[in-house]
Formats: C-alpha cells, sequence, structure tokens
C-alpha cells in the first residue's frame, strides 16, 4: 500500500514537473515573440525618425533670384561662379527635413583639359547647413581660368551620424546639372590636424 502511495505520488510530481515546465516554455516563448516584435519596432521607429530628419542637399541654378558673394560680387545669379584667382562659387540648398552636418563639396571631371586639371584644388566644406538653408560652397580651383563642365560631388552627415552623397555633372554648354544622384555612403573623414585628442593622464 506505501508504495502504490509513492508511486501515485511520483508519477504526479512527475506530471506536475513537466506542466511547468510546458508552461514555462510556452512562457519563454511568447517572451521571445514579444521581444523581437518590439525590437523591429523600435526599428522602425528609428528608420522613421532617421527619415523625417533626413537632410537632402543638391546644387542650384536659378534665375530668377540672387546671392551675395561680398567682396567677390553682388546680385550674381544663383548658379554656379567662376571668379578671379579660380574661386568657384557653387550654391546649394537643403531641400531635406533636417539639417546636414559637415558638408564638403569637390569637383572633378575626365574632359577637362590638363591646364584646368582640378588638382590641386581646396574642397569646400562647412560645418552645418539648416534645413531649407541655402549657402554659396567656396572651391578653390588655382587653375581655372574659366568655367568648365564638372561633376560635383557634395558629401554630408545627418544628425544620426549616416553620410550620404549628391552627385551629378555641370554642363557649362546649358548652364544646367544632370545625371543627379543621391547615395548612402560611408564617409569615414579623417579629423582635422587641428583637432587633436586629448592623451590620457
Amino acid at each position: 500500500m506505501l508504495a502504490i502511495t509513492l508511486t501515485t505520488a511520483s508519477i504526479w510530481t512527475a506530471i506536475g514537473t513537466l506542466a511547468v515546465a510546458f508552461v514555462t516554455g510556452i512562457s519563454l516563448y511568447f517572451g521571445w515573440r514579444s521581444l523581437r516584435q518590439n525590437q523591429r519596432e523600435i526599428e522602425l521607429s528609428r528608420d522613421e525618425v532617421e527619415e523625417a530628419h533626413r537632410p537632402v542637399i543638391v546644387p542650384v541654378v536659378d534665375d530668377t533670384s540672387y546671392m551675395d558673394l561680398g567682396s567677390e560680387g553682388a546680385g550674381l545669379e544663383r548658379r554656379p561662379q567662376l571668379r578671379s584667382n579660380g574661386r568657384l562659387f557653387v550654391p546649394v540648398e537643403n531641400i531635406g527635413a533636417g539639417p546636414a552636418l559637415n558638408v564638403e563639396a569637390a569637383v572633378s571631371g575626365t574632359s577637362l583639359p590638363e591646364e584646368a586639371a582640378p588638382d590641386p584644388q581646396t574642397a569646400a566644406r562647412v560645418a552645418g547647413l539648416r534645413e531649407s538653408g541655402f549657402i554659396p560652397l567656396l572651391i578653390e580651383l588655382p587653375r581655372w581660368k574659366e568655367l568648365w563642365t564638372f561633376t560635383l560631388t557634395i558629401e554630408y552627415d545627418d544628425i544620426a551620424g549616416k553620410g550620404w552623397a549628391t552627385r551629378c555633372v555641370f554642363f557649362r554648354e546649358t548652364g544646367r546639372y544632370d545625371g543627379m544622384t543621391i547615395t548612402a555612403i560611408e564617409r569615414g573623414r579623417p579629423l582635422s590636424d587641428m583637432v587633436r585628442p586629448v592623451e590620457p593622464p
């Protein structure tokens, strides 16, 4: 009689243990699914925030509005302007929904004559351009005596630190840009020589 009671108790204990394990397994499964769903929602929210604050910098050609370059000239049309000593001003505008940071612009081109090759050049650099902001970027090209057809590349970061690049070609014959692309990029910009990390004590 005692043996039967012990066997019955053992069976019920085993059943109880299996039931607890089963319930625990189900709880873990639903907890894991809930965690995955929350992670997906967080990623979607992050993407939505980034898209909602994404800058988009484009070059400007506008015959109906004007810009002032100070000592370089006033009342100039908003289009690429090559001034004295190879100073190329390229007006750009941020038509995106957020500020652009660490803006850098340079020109290149395979059809340039040897005497107008864009090297050496000093790329344009500005710390930031606000939403709906406009600025004439200054690219210094000492060899240029006249405005040539060129490829313009503008690189910049959004507030999340993601890099973007706007590329297009300016045709001097038409005075217009063509072939514009905007792509995500890995920038990997080195720090300026003026910026030095603090050495640990």
